[in-house]
């Protein structure tokens, strides 16, 4: 059977309306519309239910057998909307609800402190801050915020806000691994260690070092190769070998002495860190303040030389 009735729910609002007031006339005056609007409006309503609702005389309005179930569901209906939109404009007005945040493991600490200073703010907000290794998709896993590593062009399906410009890449071991293989001192040392790579075609991976204005590449067979760079990190902090890492990711771990920064005078370029949120999506007030919180309290340009500065 086909269930589907056309009805204009804003007739069923006048309806509600007309009942409280218990007068077409005072219904009309709250609408500013003609006594005759509404009397037409409720004759529509009647007719999609195919029902009386309203019996009127010159001096009473009663409301029918079929007109009170009626009224009653679509007045817990009309109130719920209500409330609904009540809470739809505080959540555009006033942060509150829930945002869910995703970040790589080597930045977990860095956008923690920093949603703490965020949660501090708004007493109505909560947030979900999930750390994870891999590049999880925004989209699939319902997140309202993700923190990745490397450039990220705007799409149709997220906008991409730039955290961190790109951010050198250095080689780095931890002291485990160091005490146990030795200090490398030269590029050519590196050929007598076990290196970890990001990316590898046919078993083996290329970095291009950079001494002021000179180029050198090396090519080697990695101990352990890993598709995402917050493995890599993982696995260098472990003692597993030398890797070629983001500054941005490990200036904690030197400060802290987790790690060491190894052959000094060469480095990489990097892709930076960048924010992304969902595009064609109202944000409510507590992702969009959020947003803003982390734009502007996550180191912007040069996080390493910001941990240098805190620490002298």
């Amino acid at each position: 059977m086909d269930a589907r009735i056309d009805l204009d729910l804003n007739d069923a609002a006048l309806l509600v309306r007309v009942v409280r007031t218990r007068s077409f006339s005072a219904a009309a005056r709250e609408r500013g519309v003609p006594v005759s609007t509404v009397s037409r409006r409720i004759a529509r309503l009647e007719s999609a239910l195919g029902v009386r609702l309203l019996e009127r005389t010159t001096r009473r309005l009663e409301l029918t057998e079929a007109g009170r179930a009626y009224f009653g569901h679509a007045e817990r209906a009309i109130d719920d909307l209500t409330r609904g939109t009540h809470h739809v404009r505080e959540l555009q007005s006033e942060p509150r609800g829930r945002v869910r945040i995703v970040a790589p493991i080597a930045l977990g600490a860095a956008v923690a402190r920093v949603v703490c200073t965020y949660l501090a703010k708004h007493p109505h907000v909560s947030v979900d801050l999930e750390i994870d290794s891999r590049r999880v998709d925004l989209l699939a896993g319902g997140f309202d915020i993700a923190i990745v590593p490397g450039h990220v062009d705007d799409t149709t399906d997220f906008v991409a806000r730039e955290l961190w410009r790109a951010t050198r890449k250095l080689l780095y071991a931890s002291p485990l691994y160091l005490e146990a293989r030795g200090v490398p001192h030269r590029i050519e040392d590196l050929a007598r260690h076990d290196c970890i790579a990001v990316h590898a075609t046919d078993g083996m991976a290329t970095w291009t070092l950079g001494q002021g204005r000179r180029r050198r590449r090396v090519t080697f067979e990695p101990r352990f190769y890993v598709s995402e760079s917050s493995a890599a990190y993982r696995a260098t902090l472990a003692g597993v070998g030398i890797a070629m890492l983001p500054e941005v990711f490990c200036a904690e771990d030197v400060a802290a002495k987790r790690l060491v920064r190894v052959l000094k005078g060469y480095e990489a370029e990097a892709g930076g860190v960048s924010l992304l949120y969902r595009a064609h999506r109202a944000l409510t007030a507590a992702v969009r303040t959020c947003i803003d919180h982390l734009l502007g309290e996550l180191p912007a340009t040069d996080p390493a030389r910001a941990g240098r500065s805190r620490r002298e």
